[in-house]
């Protein structure tokens, strides 16, 4: 059926955006749970060292927190957690394949986010807005990491790959 044909199809890890001063690379987001509830009680529950993180903050090695919401955050740890399920005040689910993130990397990486987000640093949140999708955002030494819901991704590395072609 033509109608099931994608024009635009989602980046696989690996993939890559290169400009000049500007290179964007697909990962995929590997060892991920979702958490909710009582975040301080998960994160003591399931990683105790990992910080939480908001927008823009810079990313540490793992574990790391991105705060989504008040009670919602996306747990991030070296090895894929084995806790699934409900505990006393929050909840944890594998989120592996939820979400794509995107590097954006060089010397011109702060005009790509400049164009794709407003930028908000302290928000407690890494939830934003990123060329129009829902995103988290957080710092590199060397650049800006962006995680996109997996079946946004397609459409928000089409509007990268536009936002590129006109820096």
């Amino acid at each position: 059926m033509v109608e099931r044909d994608w024009t635009t199809r989602t980046p696989e890890p690996g993939a890559t955006l290169e400009a000049e001063g500007i290179t964007i690379r697909c990962h995929r987001q590997d060892a991920a749970t979702l958490v909710s509830g009582d975040l301080a009680a998960a994160i003591k529950e399931l990683a105790p060292s990992a910080q939480m993180l908001g927008l823009l903050e810079l990313l540490p090695g793992a574990p790391f927190a991105l705060r989504i919401a008040r009670d919602r955050a996306l747990l991030c740890t070296r090895d894929p957690l084995a806790s699934e399920g409900w505990y006393n005040g929050f909840a944890a689910s594998a989120a592996d394949d939820l979400y794509l993130e995107f590097v954006v990397t060089g010397q011109r990486a702060p005009e790509v986010v400049a164009s794709c987000m407003s930028e908000q640093p302290g928000s407690r949140s890494a939830a934003t807005l990123f060329a129009g999708y829902g995103a988290l955002v957080a710092r590199l030494p060397n650049g800006v990491s962006v995680r996109i819901q997996a079946p946004e991704a397609a459409a928000a590395w089409a509007h990268l790959a536009n936002v590129i072609k006109v820096l």
